[in-house]
């Protein structure tokens, strides 16, 4: 047999060991149930790098070699299914309830300027799909209003693909036609390019939300998505990421987390916004 084939067998020690390190530097917890799913992950890595166990592995993370292959690692144990127009009823909502509101506020405050933050971004779909619904809403809603879009990731790989903005007809299976139409450059192949004035509207950049002093740096926002990331993480992470999306929101600004995450046990300075089939939180003034 190939021995790049041969996959290596992660005893109890290695996974816990791993998993507390994992945890320190994303704040993603395996809980021991899921050690099949990282020896899974990890096993073809061990085998490219000529690794003898999992604990040369970590070995080979802690040490000078660490910060490069901490990026291979993340790449290697996130999840990243997700699709344009994702979830549509909160998608629905953000266009015709979340955004008119947030314009709304921020004139108020006496600004012209919208900023919304797609938090683990994935490969892009995320941050496109709402630089799109501004794109159409540009002279009506959205006119005499700058609108940035940040779309940010702990994975560099889905990074790169997102800035390469090319997609398959898998992804964007969840748009009209003409939505394709108005938004695409079909490239062949079954392949779609995002047209320039939607890439215009948004800006990538790789960021672990762990780093909690980090976040001061990314400004201050309208609205925050962070759909499907919270399930990865304990309470206590869960507790500073969220203090981290409200020390960053304008007071009634909007976040917007995954439809089958709950932040409601957590003294978070939120309130629960009910939509058609979708819900919402709101920053308490």
């Amino acid at each position: 047999m190939d021995p790049l084939q041969a996959k290596q067998q992660m005893t109890l020690a290695e996974f816990r060991s791993l998993r507390d390190f994992i945890y320190a530097k994303s704040g993603i917890f395996f809980s021991e149930s899921k050690q099949y799913f990282l020896e899974n992950r990890l096993s073809k890595r061990i085998a490219e790098l000529k690794l003898k166990s999992y604990a040369d592995y970590l070995s080979l993370l802690q040490g000078s070699q660490g910060p490069t292959e901490l990026k291979r690692l993340f790449v290697e144990i996130t999840t990243n299914e997700t699709s344009f127009w994702r979830n549509p009823p909160q998608i629905e909502a953000f266009q015709n309830i979340v955004l008119p509101d947030a314009v709304k506020q921020a004139r108020e405050r006496g600004q012209s300027r919208l900023r919304i933050w797609s938090a683990a971004c994935s490969s892009g779909e995320e941050p496109y799909t709402l630089a799109m619904i501004c794109q159409d809403l540009r002279d009506t809603v959205l006119r005499g209003f700058t609108v940035e879009i940040l779309g940010t990731d702990i994975s560099e790989k889905v990074l790169a693909q997102a800035q390469d903005g090319v997609y398959n007809s898998y992804t964007l299976r969840n748009l009209t036609p003409e939505q394709l139409q108005r938004h695409f450059i079909p490239l062949g192949k079954d392949l779609f390019q995002v047209k320039p004035e939607v890439q215009r509207l948004t800006s990538l950049r790789h960021f672990n939300l762990v780093d909690y002093p980090a976040y001061r740096q990314l400004g201050t926002y309208d609205v925050i998505f962070c759909r499907n990331v919270l399930i990865y993480f304990d309470e206590n992470v869960k507790t500073q990421v969220l203090k981290g999306f409200h020390g960053q929101l304008h007071p009634k600004a909007y976040l917007l987390v995954g439809h089958s995450e709950s932040i409601h046990s957590f003294n978070t300075g939120f309130e629960l916004l009910h939509f058609s089939k979708a819900m919402g939180y709101r920053k308490r003034i």
